[in-house]
């Protein structure tokens, strides 16, 4: 009978809010996870890639109880991840591996609970993970699974079992687990259907992915799923369909079930920011404006990161112009600019420190912090520096459409400082 592993892990990019890291769980399980108990014969899924027929819930703990092997990854202390870690030490008394991204380690962030069981640590670049690391982590994991194979109850890896070691271990029918196998399909999946979507949004085909993730939604047990609700919103906004107002409005409608004026989700303040910056740009009214800059910035101060932070910048010095022109108090106009050049600063201190590491040079998202220094050495008037950054980013493969989109933001941008100047 073919063995099982169930992969307690959710799917798309998650947000670590104790240091504002995303890791993107989708790397971790499709190119370390799934590759190492597929060449070892052992059917690897998740819960999304669950038949979605019946009670979700049911199925899930099913596996978490009868599956050979459960791999739980809990690098950003999800709470559901845990609960369903717990259940499994609960049941079973070997064969659970817990994984981890290294940060959680090394901040010494684990929970007391289990902060005694073995963490196999790995390493995220930016959203994706270095193919070096991939090839270390997959030959550790290989090795490790393979001694439990050949090894199976030579160690307890339970708090319960170890704790209570008169408790008697679970035993199942070759009926109960090929039923087990077959409520396995990934290709009727929400996972498959989000990575479908994904495809034709970077394809720009927005209305075929927004239909996919509709199927998504309709099909998971959580109906406000905040990935899917994201990317929802994300591909609405960028459809323009039935036009670019409309599009605009209707991606705010769809990102108000992820409770905006109470979120600490920096991609869900991030989606806001930009919508609400759009339909100031396009309707030029200034309460749009504002709503832009209070999401971005609470996005920024949440999570430290460059996007939020370079597009709070842009938004203060705009502030500033406007106030300018509207013949405002020199105190009102000055604190905007003040804020704009306060946040330049506080990027340039940060993200200069990263581009000096190593591990900056296995990031995927490199050529977008070069241009973020850019632009906010741009906006202290420092050009020699901008253009340092500018250079560096020309040099990295596929930098056309991050370049494009630098220029249209330097262009009001350079008009706004000379405003201000």
């Amino acid at each position: 009978m073919k063995k099982t592993c169930f992969v307690i892990i959710g799917y798309g990019i998650k947000t670590d809010f104790a240091n504002g890291r995303d890791i993107n769980l989708d790397k971790t399980f499709n190119n370390i996870i799934k590759p190492v108990f597929e060449a070892l014969n052992i059917e690897c899924f998740r819960s999304s890639d669950l038949k979605q027929t019946g009670v979700i819930d049911v199925k899930m703990y099913e596996h978490i109880y009868k599956a050979d092997f459960v791999v739980a990854d809990i690098s950003t202390l999800n709470a559901n991840a845990i609960y369903e870690l717990g259940i499994r030490h609960a049941l079973r008394p070997n064969t659970t591996i817990v994984i981890s991204e290294d940060d959680l380690l090394k901040e010494k962030r684990i929970p007391f609970d289990i902060n005694h069981v073995a963490i196999h640590a790995y390493e995220h670049y930016g959203k994706g993970i270095d193919y070096e690391e991939v090839v270390r982590f997959k030959k550790h994991l290989k090795e490790l699974v393979t001694h439990i194979l050949n090894n199976p109850n030579e160690k307890t890896d339970s708090p319960v079992y170890t704790f209570i070691p008169n408790l008697t271990p679970p035993s199942f029918t070759e009926e109960e687990y090929e039923e087990l196998i077959e409520n396995i399909d990934a290709s009727e999946s929400v996972s498959s259907l989000v990575e479908a979507a994904e495809k034709e949004k970077n394809s720009k085909n927005y209305e075929v992915a927004i239909k996919l993730l509709n199927e998504a939604l309709e099909n998971t047990y959580n109906k406000h799923d905040v990935f899917i609700i994201q990317r929802l919103a994300l591909n609405t906004y960028k459809s323009e369909i039935p036009d670019k107002i409309s599009s605009l409005f209707k991606a705010l409608e769809i990102l108000q079930t992820l409770n905006p004026e109470e979120t600490t989700n920096p991609e869900t303040l991030g989606l806001l920011g930009a919508i609400n910056k759009r339909l100031f740009e396009a309707l030029d009214t200034t309460d749009y404006l504002n709503k832009s800059l209070h999401y971005y910035e609470r996005g920024y101060y949440v999570k430290q990161d460059y996007y939020n932070g370079i597009n709070t910048a842009y938004l203060y010095i705009t502030k500033a112009v406007l106030d300018k022109k509207n013949e405002s108090d020199d105190l009102t106009i000055y604190a905007s600019y003040g804020q704009a050049i306060k946040i330049w600063k506080e990027l340039i201190h940060k993200w200069e420190k990263i581009v000096s590491t190593e591990e900056f040079k296995k990031r995927g998202d490199q050529v977008w912090i070069y241009l973020t220094l850019a632009e906010a050495y741009l906006g202290i008037s420092n050009t020699e520096k901008e253009q340092k950054y500018i250079d560096l980013a020309l040099h990295l493969p596929e930098s056309d459409f991050a370049i494009h989109s630098y220029n249209e933001q330097k262009e009001k941008l350079q008009i706004f400082i000379n405003e201000m100047t």
